[in-house]
């Protein structure tokens, strides 16, 4: 789609107005330095230049624009009350550019790093690449509102072979909460070892300032996927982690991978912060392990993600069908050098590295 000769298109000055040092805000086609703009531009709307038409019969009045193609081509999301992080995953995703800032004061009532303003709107035609300012809600010194990352160790000691819905509504069906596999050297089920690994992982975040909500922190217990979503639902998640080990009939294989939400309608609000978050812990749990890396994947087919409301991953901390890598997984340094990878890659999920 082409632009008409009175549309602009937004792209680069959205940037610049909130970059400081040199850049200039235009308005009234005259130009101002944009840091005596700044503390209006926390509320109210961005600079707006008197544009003419071609022919010199009429003007509107919209926001410059310092490119000239004029291609409107990419419709800008709805991201206010979302979670920032999850707005630059799903503008990145868009084939925007993002321009973050915090908003002064603070917005009355609105919980740490919701997004409260966003410019241009939701819905706008911009071109692509064009950047979109996206003003949220700050954490206070204080250390209130802290990050939020629930911790669900994958399985349980009792399989639950009972049928759910694969999704809500859904006609297809698996089981509630499967059986999970079991170490060929060790012989300890992954039910256990997931819980040795998460308790770790919740160690490393909560010495980081993370509030750490487990799903559990016993094995014997009974608590469906949906269910293990609705926690992290309720909590408000800024990430789940889902802590899981995987085996293959080839015996040869080993590594890490991690798993997010993907190609339902489910998770199409979660699919772009949870891709986020998955190569962040993937590419840390890797550096940290030396472990061989099995990449990411899109998954559509969990229940856990599927009733997930928060972004989510799955990692796959090693293959217990290996016995090197399952007897290196039994070891208290091996988990530990786990937890302190994926807490690595949490923490560039959650702060935005």
């Amino acid at each position: 789609m082409r632009a008409s000769v009175a549309t602009v298109a937004f792209s680069l000055l959205g940037c610049l107005l909130v970059a400081g040092g040199g850049a200039w805000a235009f308005s009234a086609l005259t130009a101002r330095p944009a840091s005596a703009h700044l503390t209006a531009l926390s509320s109210g709307p961005l600079p707006s230049a008197s544009i003419a038409s071609a022919d010199g019969s009429s003007s509107v009045s919209a926001t410059a624009s310092l490119t000239a193609s004029g291609a409107v081509d990419v419709e800008v999301p709805s991201i206010v009350g979302k979670p920032v992080k999850v707005a630059e995953a799903l503008l990145t995703a868009a084939g925007l550019t993002v321009q973050t800032r915090v908003s002064d004061p603070p917005a009355a009532g609105v919980s740490a790093d919701q997004v409260v303003a966003q410019y241009p709107a939701a819905r706008a035609l911009v071109s692509a690449g064009a950047c979109v300012v996206v003003t949220y809600q700050p954490r206070t010194d204080a250390g209130q509102d802290p990050f939020v990352v629930v911790i669900d160790p994958g399985h349980q000691k009792k399989p639950d072979l009972a049928l759910e819905p694969i999704g809500p509504g859904s006609t297809q069906s698996k089981e509630r909460v499967a059986g999970g596999v079991t170490g060929v050297s060790t012989g300890v089920p992954e039910y256990a070892r997931a819980l040795e690994i998460a308790l770790k992982l919740r160690t490393v975040l909560v010495a980081k300032g993370v509030k750490v909500v487990m799903v559990r922190t016993a094995n014997d217990v009974d608590i469906p996927n949906s269910e293990r979503a609705a926690v992290g639902n309720a909590a408000k998640a800024d990430l789940v982690v889902r802590v899981h080990m995987g085996a293959v009939t080839d015996a040869s294989l080993s590594g890490i991978s991690t798993l997010y939400p993907s190609g339902n309608k489910w998770v199409q609000a979660i699919q772009a912060a949870s891709l986020n978050a998955a190569g962040k812990v993937q590419t840390a749990a890797v550096a940290a392990t030396g472990a061989h890396s099995r990449g990411i994947e899109g998954r559509a087919d969990q229940s856990g993600f599927n009733y997930s409301k928060r972004p989510s991953i799955v990692v796959e901390c090693g293959m217990m069908s290996n016995a090197s890598e399952d007897a290196r997984m039994a070891t208290t340094a091996y988990q530990q050098k786990l937890a302190d990878g994926i807490a690595t890659g949490i923490m560039a999920f959650l702060q935005g590295k």
